[in-house]
């Protein structure tokens, strides 16, 4: 072998083992973010199931992340706007406490936005903004149909509601652990 083809074959071998590196690198980098939240399997299921995070510097993750709440904020709204259109008006305290639970839910999905935009744009203090949307908007909308549960224990609360409920809670609170601990070189602004 000639030494340019020595040389080709050295650039070749050498930039197939830098992407292997940066895939351990990224996959470190998830399980070590992961790792800082309260949930870190469903943390680590979430990103694996979006091919961008392989690429994603830390605003990345934590943008994928609340996208991943966000999606089982639409579950739980589509479920009990469907609940609630089909329970008889006869049954008036269900039917106005789904009523109300399906517009809480739906105000929360819709609130994610605020946190995905400041993730998506950078805008200043994204990572500040981000939190703030999801701890004083996204939360108390989400929680406000339990505390109607509550208040009428004579209401049977659909577990389907609850565990949602629990699942985006869930979601919330990764994404709150990924932006709290994202160290500042591994964003790109």
């Amino acid at each position: 072998m000639d030494s340019c083809g020595l040389l080709a074959l050295t650039l070749f071998l050498f930039t197939l083992s830098c992407q292997f590196l940066v895939i351990k690198s990224d996959e470190a980098l998830i399980q070590n973010l992961c790792h800082k939240t309260p949930e870190p399997v469903l943390c680590a299921d979430c990103l694996h199931l979006d091919p961008g995070s392989k690429d994603a510097d830390g605003r990345g993750v934590a943008l994928i992340t609340v996208r991943c709440a966000e999606s089982d904020a639409e579950q739980v709204y589509n479920f009990t706007f469907n609940l609630w259109q089909k329970t008889p008006k006869s049954d008036v305290a269900l039917y106005n406490t789904l009523d109300t639970c399906s517009i809480q839910f739906l105000v929360a999905h819709d609130s994610f936005r605020g946190a995905t935009v400041a993730l998506e744009k950078g805008v200043l203090n994204w990572r500040g903004a981000a939190m703030d949307q999801l701890t004083s908007q996204v939360s108390p909308y989400l929680n406000r149909c339990l505390d109607l549960f509550k208040k009428q224990p004579q209401l049977p609360l659909p577990n389907t509601i609850l565990i949602g409920t629990e699942a985006v809670n869930q979601g919330i609170a990764v994404s709150l652990g990924i932006l709290k601990n994202i160290p500042d070189k591994l964003t790109l602004s």
